[in-house]
């Protein structure tokens, strides 16, 4: 039996999902954050709408690679 294989379940490259993990729940509270602006304007926070649009862009930006890099990594045979 090879033992560099990782068991089945094991997770091959840990710090990526993890940073993909964290990118994903940042990209789920910038949306609820969008949601609730929405329904009350008058929470319109400290930053411009031009720069919550930005970080909006690059946080799905982010999670799109970053999910498509992981998913990719774990097709490819060892």
């Amino acid at each position: 039996m090879n033992t560099d294989t990782p068991a089945p379940g094991t997770p091959r490259y840990p710090l990526l999902e993890r940073a993909t993990a964290l990118v994903l729940l940042l990209v789920v509270l910038a949306l609820g954050w969008m949601a609730l602006v929405a329904c009350f304007p008058e929470w319109d926070g400290p930053l411009s709408l031009d720069v919550q649009v930005w970080i909006a862009v690059g946080l799905l930006t982010a999670a799109l690679v970053l999910v498509s890099l992981v998913a990719l990594l774990h097709t490819r045979s060892s």
